[in-house]
């Protein structure tokens, strides 16, 4: 399965609360812990770069209000994922949105109510520690995976990111390290 790849970004999730997206075991537990791990078991040490999209409040699942979101557990398996590919030995990027935007619209909530889209948050803060909060364009974190898989110096971090007002770095490599660095130094 994984014969010549050399780059993965792993993006699977599911709704935080009960739903029918739940059918077949679709659980926090099954899909952001099991399914992480068996993944990443299964890749050879041959990957050069993992890249994990996981979710900001992992580190802090059991305070206000990141307990409210962890009632079912989410964020404590993410975090769980996290540690895992963390130890792996695979070379790997983490990056952490906060409220996803943008659709495709598949959580039961006001985001989704409301069809939430970035609008004019085209711009990217990227920051470290889990201090950040907010929303996150896909199509921002979409790019931010990309870029993190040829930027050497992503590697083996940790970073938040949410979409704020203004035009953002599009797929300019160059704008993409300054943003990762400037993270770094903050």
């Amino acid at each position: 399965m994984f014969e010549g790849v050399t780059h993965v970004i792993c993006t699977t999730g599911t709704t935080a609360f009960p739903s029918k997206r739940w059918d077949g075991d679709n659980t926090p537990e099954r899909v952001d812990w099991d399914g992480v791990r068996n993944f990443v078991s299964a890749m050879p040490q041959t990957v050069k770069r993992l890249v994990l999209v996981s979710s900001i409040g992992v580190t802090k699942y059991n305070e206000i209000p990141w307990s409210i979101m962890n009632l079912f557990g989410v964020l404590k398996y993410k975090k769980m994922a996290e540690d895992f590919v963390r130890n792996s030995g695979i070379p790997f990027t983490i990056i952490r949105p906060g409220r996803l935007t943008d659709g495709p619209y598949t959580s039961y909530d006001l985001n989704t109510l409301v069809k939430a889209t970035a609008g004019e948050r085209r711009a990217v803060e990227i920051g470290q520690g889990d201090k950040l909060v907010g929303e996150a364009s896909r199509l921002v974190v979409a790019e931010a995976c990309i870029q993190a898989l040829d930027i050497e110096s992503t590697q083996g971090k940790i970073y938040e990111i949410s979409s704020v007002k203004g035009e953002g770095p599009g797929s300019d490599q160059e704008k993409w390290k300054q943003l990762f660095a400037a993270a770094e130094s903050n």
